[in-house]
């Protein structure tokens, strides 16, 4: 629990923010009909939006995440380098994993032949496995991973604001139903949180675990005594 704690106060105010967010996505997801959110979000566009959910959704994208660790690794901070991977791979196996138990349509499926359903030409549609969201997971479990293992923590609120937009773009890029979206954050979210608990709790009892007993005595036998 104290590792829990201590994860917390060091990271208050990005914990504070997800939670708000997280709430006000909780109750719109439950109190607006699936569709009705849906279209609600992707019905209301406009084509600077079309190019700039185009560009900000590529924060949840494998290949930004994998480039940000390989650069992470040989110009800044290698701890975050193998932070962002890993939490990113792992992330990413459970979110797969959802995705071919589930099996759920995209809305591409269900509103393809619906006039108010808004495409774009250049972005490919998907009408398979949309629950969850794999690029929100991989957007919030990089955030999280930001906020918590770097050494600027304002890095982490910017991060966070990126993975709430580009959750937002799964669904206004037509690609997503909010709850995709709504379980991926908590996804990345908790991935990343979990593989910093055991990083913090490895890294304070590493050492613990090779010391001797402070009583300990070797003794030294002389064979030229016998």
């Amino acid at each position: 629990m104290k590792h829990i704690r201590k994860l917390y106060y060091e990271n208050r105010l990005f914990f504070v923010c997800f939670l708000a967010w997280y709430i006000v996505l909780s109750g719109f997801i439950f109190y607006v009909p699936k569709q009705e959110a849906f279209q609600l979000t992707n019905s209301n566009h406009s084509l600077f939006f079309d190019y700039f959910f185009t560009v900000i959704t590529q924060f949840g994208d494998g290949l930004f995440v994998l480039a940000l660790a390989f650069i992470c690794f040989f110009m800044w901070y290698r701890k975050l380098a193998l932070a962002i991977a890993t939490t990113y791979i792992g992330s990413g196996i459970i979110c797969s994993l959802l995705k071919r138990t589930f099996q759920a349509y995209r809305p591409g499926f269900h509103l393809q032949d619906d006039p108010s359903f808004h495409a774009l030409s250049w972005m490919p549609m998907a009408h398979h496995n949309a629950f969850p969201s794999g690029h929100t997971t991989s957007a919030f479990a990089l955030a999280a991973t930001i906020a918590v293992f770097s050494k600027n923590k304002s890095l982490g609120i910017i991060a966070l604001f990126f993975a709430c937009l580009t959750a937002y773009s799964r669904v206004y890029l037509g690609q997503h139903y909010w709850d995709d979206v709504w379980f991926g954050c908590m996804l990345g979210f908790g991935f990343a949180s979990f593989y910093a608990l055991i990083v913090h709790y490895y890294s304070i009892n590493k050492f613990v675990i090779i010391q001797f007993p402070t009583n300990f005595k070797i003794r030294v036998h002389d064979k030229s005594c016998k």
